[in-house]
């Protein structure tokens, strides 16, 4: 299983703005219908007001890089443009019993 903690820092003020452009575009949605994917969902953090933390849980690398190719993970790469100053991430490999 692939884990990713993608942690995207917002132009001050906007990160509720984000939250609401993904889920009006459907983003948030399309990839939880993804094959392989077992969870995507967005955090507001307690700490920083402009920070949003995405956790992203897939079955496998195979239905990661097909994720990476779908027609809404671009529309989130624009819409990360007029809302996000700075993104980072973590990928984790987590080996199942």
């Amino acid at each position: 299983m692939i884990l990713l903690h993608v942690t995207y820092t917002t132009k001050p003020g906007e990160a509720e703005n984000f939250i609401r452009a993904i889920e009006a575009a459907g983003i948030d949605q399309a990839t939880r219908a993804e094959q392989g994917c077992l969870q995507y969902d967005y955090f507001y953090t307690a700490q920083a007001e402009d920070s949003i933390l995405l956790v992203e849980r897939w079955a496998d690398d195979d239905s990661l890089k097909a994720h990476t190719c779908a027609p809404h993970f671009g529309q989130l790469g624009e819409m990360k443009g007029q809302y996000v100053l700075e993104t980072s991430m973590k990928k984790f490999v987590v080996q199942e019993p």
